[in-house]
């Protein structure tokens, strides 16, 4: 049976029909020995004007919704509830106390979140009433008066914000008194939503820990609070602060980027004009993506607390096995809010045989391919709404088997154009490649030591300095050997670092006419440094280490030669990534052909910093691995001499 608009069926409980209730009333009937208590929050607000329409909201769609509970489950909360109320440390100490918590509990937890509790078999009339009372409390105040009573039912009403435990969150994250009435006594305006949302949200800072597991969703009380977390666990926290105060507000989240490694949640501010302000916790409301210029966007959802009739689960069979992505119909495609967009029609190979009306495609996540958009197949082509442009796609198929390779992994340009990357074995080319990982970061750090120089003295205060390099704009992110000219035996040498940056230099290293490293007598400069980042980084043969100063103006560091010399050569590597082609490290190019990697064979590094293959194909979809060591690992192709990361 299909399912459509809000009488849906028990899509995550027990899959029956809503009924009629005695009050004529729907009730999910998965609520079974519950239903008593979902008819009496109906019966409480019957003689109110909007409150009926509120309980009808939550109560028609609680069927959508659920948490995880049990023993360990339980026991994991207590133990990070414990550790955010009364330890304090930096993001050091904070990764090691939730990898412990998490290896303590890993197993018990898989356990506890395999049984779901679903809301409407387990929410009593008594936390739904002073749920939708401490909703209606915060509504209609002078600076959120011009929302009207939808967009309150959607972004304000519900109980929940992901998929944590039901608590009193309202309560315990409410407003101080003063600063209500500090924004009672203005005189309603459009501004005060956007201001009230900046001053609720602007003391938050983040430490963000990437977690190796799924893990339950933290209850909303814990979040005020928390130490350390997840982008979804701030996100979930500025939503809440957001709604005790009456600004409508969700999560909304990109499953993939479209050009680097996992996802990310934030929160979105929605405005009168429905236009959505992005957030995260260190911002003011919609700078948030002026600082991610580089970050991709394939798609963009928004969670929401009703059930979307355009959701896949909606569109899909009960019996048709979906992406997890896909498997709740609380789910709006609002990718044209952030990024410009293009509909797409791919055509697909052996339509038939893939068992089901729908096709996808997902973006490369740096190790395997991951779904993030659907579509509907007709014939022998799908077609995919509104995708976020200058991103590579592979059409695949889903089924109880995983992923399957549905078409031709094809570029969608910045025009909006689409540009096939099956691979040209037909024709050949040589290609030279300097890095196996996107170089947005290196190229960050090469900025920072540019204009930086390299001077030699006979004074220990450099009150004779003598510059002899001065590095200029680098293309590369490597080692670089300079040979200065000059003339003349000086005891000092040092590096002056350019103004706003720190002295990030990973490796730095001097050589004689001879040939021989220079060696230090002993060590000068600023010691005003970060922890473990002082001057012993600069030749310790750890390219991953670096020099970092406190200071941002006249940063320096050098050395006493044991005697009076001459510089021959200057080896340095600014601060990096290490993915930079590693001499004697083993690496093997693969283009991408009909759902699988073909080798081109492996090479070592060299001291050079350049692989070359002589045979790649034109129009390929490339992957250079690092067999040696290291993880990061991107798709390019080969454009006009340079790799061009995707």
């Amino acid at each position: 049976m299909k399912t459509k608009g809000r009488n849906a069926v028990c899509i995550l409980c027990a899959g029956l029909a809503l009924a009629a209730c005695r009050n004529g009333e729907t009730v999910p009937d998965c609520a079974g020995d519950n239903r008593a208590e979902l008819e009496k929050v109906l019966a409480h607000y019957k003689s109110d004007p909007l409150k009926p329409e509120a309980a009808r909201f939550l109560i028609e769609n609680m069927d959508a919704h659920y948490y995880y509970g049990g023993e360990t489950v339980d026991a994991y909360y207590r133990s990070m509830d414990s550790l955010f109320r009364h330890r304090d440390g930096d993001r050091g100490f904070w990764n090691l106390q939730y990898d412990s918590i998490i290896r303590l509990y890993g197993a018990g937890l898989d356990a506890d979140m395999a049984r779901r509790k679903c809301d409407a078999e387990h929410l009593k009339a008594g936390f739904l009433i002073a749920a939708i009372d401490s909703a209606f409390s915060v509504w209609r105040r002078n600076w959120n008066k011009q929302y009207d009573f939808d967009v309150f039912c959607r972004y304000v009403l519900p109980y929940r914000v992901g998929e944590e435990p039901p608590s009193p969150w309202r309560a315990a994250l409410a407003m101080p008194p003063g600063e209500v009435a500090d924004f009672e006594r203005h005189t309603a305006n459009l501004s005060y939503a956007y201001d009230m949302a900046n001053r609720r949200l602007q003391w938050l800072r983040s430490i963000i820990y990437y977690p190796p597991r799924t893990l339950p969703d933290f209850p909303l009380t814990m979040l005020d609070h928390i130490k350390m977390g997840s982008c979804k666990e701030y996100a979930h926290l500025c939503v809440a602060l957001l709604r005790t105060a009456g600004i409508p507000s969700a999560v909304d989240f990109v499953p993939q980027w479209g050009n680097r490694s996992l996802g990310h949640e934030w929160c979105a501010v929605l405005l009168a004009d429905g236009v959505a302000l992005p957030f995260a916790p260190g911002e003011r409301l919609g700078e948030h993506f002026a600082k991610r210029k580089e970050d991709r966007l394939p798609k963009v959802f928004r969670q929401t607390f009703e059930k979307r009739p355009e959701s896949l689960r909606m569109q899909a069979h009960d019996d048709e096995v979906l992406p997890k992505l896909f498997d709740t119909p609380c789910l709006a495609d609002v990718t044209d809010e952030y990024v410009e967009t293009s509909d797409v029609t791919v055509r697909l190979e052996h339509p038939r045989l893939a068992g089901s009306r729908f096709a996808y495609l997902a973006v490369f996540n740096n190790r395997e391919w991951k779904i993030v958009h659907w579509g509907r197949i007709h014939g022998d082509r799908a077609e995919f709404n509104s995708m976020g442009r200058d991103v590579v796609y592979l059409p695949v198929y889903y089924n109880k088997s995983g992923m399957l390779r549905a078409g031709d992994a094809f570029l969608l340009d910045k025009h909006g154009r689409t540009h096939s990357l099956e691979p040209d074995e037909s024709r050949r080319r040589t290609v030279r490649l300097k890095r196996k990982f996107r170089d947005d970061r290196s190229n960050q750090f090469l900025q920072a030591v540019t204009g930086g120089k390299f001077q030699v003295a006979n004074r220990e205060d450099f009150s004779d300095s003598l510059t002899i390099h001065v590095i200029p704009k680098l293309e590369d992110n490597c080692y670089h050997m300079v040979a200065p000219s000059y003339e003349g035996e000086y005891r000092y040498f040092r590096y002056l670092s350019p103004d706003w940056s720190r002295g990030n230099m990973a490796e730095l290293y001097t050589f004689g006419t001879d040939g021989d490293t220079l060696r230090p007598r002993r060590l000068l400069g600023n010691f005003h440094v970060r922890p473990w980042c002082g001057l012993e980084n600069l030749f310790d043969g750890n390219v991953l280490s670096f020099y970092d100063s406190h200071d941002v103006y006249n940063v320096w560091y050098g050395w006493e030669l044991e005697r009076p010399g001459k510089i021959a050569r200057i080896r340095f590597l600014p601060r990096n990534d290490d993915n930079f082609i590693r001499e004697g490290e083993n690496y093997e190019l693969l283009y991408w052909k009909r759902g699988r990697w073909v080798s081109l064979g492996h090479q070592p590094g060299n001291d050079e910093g350049v692989l070359t293959y002589g045979q790649a194909p034109l129009h390929a979809l490339f992957l250079l691995r690092n067999h040696t060591k290291g993880q990061e690992e991107r798709i390019f192709t080969y454009e006009q001499g340079r790799q061009v990361w995707w």
